[in-house]
C-alpha cells in the first residue's frame, strides 16, 4: 500500500518514541509518491524515472530535486523512500525497482565496495565511478562539493565532563558513555566499526536508532552521552554541540553525494546525465546546512525547499 510520504515526514511526534527495539530499518514503510512530468515545458511524458531517497533531511531535498529537474524535461518520477540502508538501496538499483538515488562517495567505498575509505574527494570519487560502472553497471554523475562524513557528537557538558576533544579522547572515556546511531553504523567501518578498529572506542552501551533526528533528541535528552552525526546537520550549530575530530584521519572518508543511476537507463536517456547535473555544483556544505535547517528545524516541506532552491539558482521556473 502506498503511502503519502509528506504525511510519515511530518509524524515528529510520533517518531520520537521509536527508539530500535521497537522499530529497526526493515520495518519501515515502503513509502512512494509520484511527480508528474512539468506541464509547462513538455507536455508528453517520455519516461517514468523511479527515484530513491534514504529517510534523512538531504536525502529527501536532494531526491526531490532529482524529481523536479527531471519532470521539467519531460519524465514522469516516482520517489521512493527506502530508509537507509545502503545494501537495500544498491539492490533495488541492480533488480530494476529503483533507476537512480543520492549516495556518498564514502558510503560507495566502504559499504558496497568495501575498500577503506579515502579522504582525498576527488580521488574518492574517481574510484567509485571506476568501480561501480565495471562491477555494476552504475554510473555515478556529478558529485557535489558538500561532504557529509559521519562524525560523533557530545554535548558541551559532556565535552566538558570526560576532556573530550577528540577521537583519541574520546577513546579513554568511551567506556563510561552511551552512544546512539542508526543500525547500520554497527559494522560500518566509516562508523562503529572503525571506531573500535582504529581507535579503540567502545562504548558502555549502544542503541540503534530509527532516523537521525531521534540521535539528536537522545542525544539533548541526556539519554546518551555520544551520538552519531552528519557533517551537514543543522543541529551542530543550533543546539551548541561539540565534533569530536578524527584526529588520526582514519575512520571518517570523504562523502560527497552525487546521483547513482543504472547505466541501461543513461544509455537509454543520456540526458539525464546533463539534467542531474546541473545542481550538483549549488550543492555546497554551507547551502545543504541551510536546506536541512530549513527541513530540521523550521520544519519545511522537503519538496517545496527543492523547488525553491532550484529557482533560486535559475534551474526551476
Amino acid at each position: 500500500m502506498t503511502q503519502d510520504r509528506t504525511t510519515l515526514r511530518r509524524r515528529h511526534g510520533v517518531l520520537a518514541a521509536l527508539l530500535v527495539g521497537a522499530i529497526s530499518v526493515a520495518s519501515l514503510p515502503f513509502v512512494s509518491s509520484a511527480v508528474a512530468a512539468h506541464p509547462a515545458t513538455h507536455a508528453r511524458v517520455t519516461a517514468t524515472i523511479n527515484i530513491g531517497e534514504k529517510n534523512f533531511d538531504e536525502e529527501y531535498i536532494i531526491g526531490d530535486m532529482y524529481a523536479l529537474l527531471l519532470g521539467k524535461a519531460g519524465f514522469a518520477t516516482r520517489i521512493h523512500v527506502l530508509g537507509s540502508n545502503a545494501p537495500q538501496f544498491q539492490k533495488a538499483l541492480l533488480n530494476g525497482q529503483l533507476d537512480l538515488y543520492p549516495e556518498y562517495t564514502g558510503t560507495g567505498l566502504t559499504v558496497i565496495l568495501k575498500r577503506p575509505g579515502i579522504a582525498n574527494a576527488a580521488r574518492a570519487y574517481t574510484v567509485v565511478k571506476k568501480q561501480y560502472k565495471s562491477k555494476f553497471n552504475l554510473v555515478w554523475l556529478a558529485q557535489a562539493p558538500m561532504n557529509d562524513t559521519n562524525a560523533v557528537a557530545v554535548t558541551g557538558a559532556t565535552a566538558s565532563k570526560y576532556g573530550l576533544k577528540n577521537l583519541s579522547s574520546l577513546a579513554r572515556a568511551a567506556s563510561q558513555l552511551s552512544f546512539a546511531a542508526l543500525p547500520e553504523c554497527k559494522g560500518r567501518p566509516d562508523c562503529l566499526g572503525g571506531l573500535a578498529s582504529k581507535y579503540g572506542i567502545h562504548f558502555k552501551s549502544v542503541t540503534s536508532v530509527a532516523s537521525t533526528s531521534l540521535t539528536l533528541q537522545a542525544l539533548r535528552a541526556g539519554q546518551v552521552d555520544a551520538a552519531e552525526i552528519f557533517g551537514t546537520s543543522p543541529a551542530i550549530k543550533a543546539f551548541g554541540l561539540k565534533i569530536l575530530p578524527d584526529n588520526l584521519q582514519k575512520v571518517f572518508p570523504a562523502d560527497h553525494i552525487a546521483p547513482v543511476v543504472r547505466g541501461s537507463i543513461l544509455t537509454k536517456y543520456p540526458k539525464i546525465s546533463t539534467i542531474l547535473n546541473k545542481v550538483e555544483p549549488y550543492l555546497t556544505t554551507k547551502a545543504v546546512i541551510r536546506l536541512n535547517a530549513g527541513f530540521d528545524l523550521q520544519h519545511q516541506d522537503a519538496m517545496a525547499l527543492a523547488s525553491q532552491f532550484l529557482k533560486s539558482k535559475g534551474l526551476l521556473k
